[in-house]
């Protein structure tokens, strides 16, 4: 007996529009990537912007209030610590050969030394050639602020109205895709809501912990190192362990001695972070497995860079989600007899 398969149009169209999408998707992934930023933003601030709508303030004046309170807190972070960050990383680029040499001196490998002169001769570099062509920089920087103009706008937007991001998927959503779409969303921005903020909670720890335990111990670069670890703590398992390993090579440069005990630092801040400050902050918010969450961050970093790393976790989840309902449908289905 032979068994036919048939392939008709609509499987073929199908198939055309998929693919399409997902190329369009990748082409215009700066712009993807905005939009989901924006999304992430405006689920964030959900919850305090619906706080004060209840406490009997317009919800369009208490999305003006979150936001420009945002940037005037930013505004001031700016203000009280660029200043200090710009002289620190001043030293830190003046010193980079003396590190080197030092790190020499204690008898690393190497390779280890080579890919560390050759990070920062790849960053002086980009300096440089930034300064040598202000065509070029200027480009660079204005591209930036109208990426970061336009996720604030879209963020905004999204969260002035109840709902926004909801209303969006309806209108972009064909009719037969809005049920099953908007019922995995839901089950998505809760989790982001309660990532968002337990994810900021935690970075401004963990700064703060790092910048005050590295000023005692003695490092150099103690804020500018609190600042590197604060953002990335934003990169779930890898940024900690990146952010340690920073601080360590920066510490054997005065002794390896400082260096142990900074490891004992990170060693004593990755234990309070994950037996008290994630319990507290996040329970089991995302409750995705750490295989996934490194797969996503790893492909995140290929196609978008460091925007595509920060937006790994949320699109794990919303894959996590996806996956759930298309298997709970599954097994919903009646069974068929044979």
């Amino acid at each position: 007996k032979i068994t036919r398969f048939e392939v008709s149009w609509k499987i073929f169209w199908q198939i055309f529009a998929f693919v399409t999408v997902i190329l369009v998707l990748y082409l215009a992934r700066q712009a993807f990537g905005v939009l989901l930023v924006a999304i992430v933003i405006s689920l964030g601030l959900e919850p305090l912007i619906s706080f004060l709508e209840k406490r009997g303030i317009n919800r369009l004046l208490g999305t003006i209030f979150v936001f420009l309170a945002g940037l005037l807190a930013l505004t001031a972070v700016l203000y009280l610590f660029v200043p200090i960050l710009a002289v620190e990383v001043g030293r830190f680029l003046g010193d980079v050969n003396q590190v080197i040499t030092d790190l020499v001196g204690f008898g690393l490998p190497q390779k280890v030394i080579h890919d560390f002169a050759l990070s920062f001769d790849k960053a002086l570099g980009f300096l440089s050639a930034a300064q040598t062509s202000i065509t070029v920089a200027i480009g660079a920087i204005f591209n930036r602020i109208i990426l970061v103009l336009a996720t604030v706008v879209l963020s905004f937007y999204l969260s002035v109205q109840k709902e926004g991001t909801d209303r969006l998927l309806m209108v972009i959503l064909p009719d037969t895709y809005e049920k099953p779409v908007l019922t995995i969303f839901n089950n998505f921005k809760l989790k982001i809501r309660r990532w968002f903020a337990a994810q900021l909670g935690l970075s401004l720890v963990v700064g703060v912990i790092m910048s005050l335990g590295l000023w005692l111990l003695g490092v150099r670069y103690a804020f500018t190192l609190g600042i590197i670890a604060a953002i990335l703590e934003l990169v779930p398992l890898i940024g900690p362990i990146i952010a340690g390993a920073i601080a360590f090579l920066i510490a054997i440069t005065n002794s390896f001695t400082l260096g142990l005990y900074v490891i004992g630092l990170t060693f004593i801040v990755q234990q309070l972070e994950n037996h008290v400050l994630i319990p507290i902050l996040m329970g089991k918010t995302m409750n995705v497995h750490p295989v996934i969450v490194i797969v996503s961050i790893l492909a995140g970093a290929q196609i978008a860079g460091f925007v595509g790393i920060l937006l790994a976790v949320p699109l794990a989840v919303a894959a996590q989600e996806t996956f759930y309902y298309l298997a709970e449908k599954k097994d919903s289905r009646p069974a068929l007899g044979i």
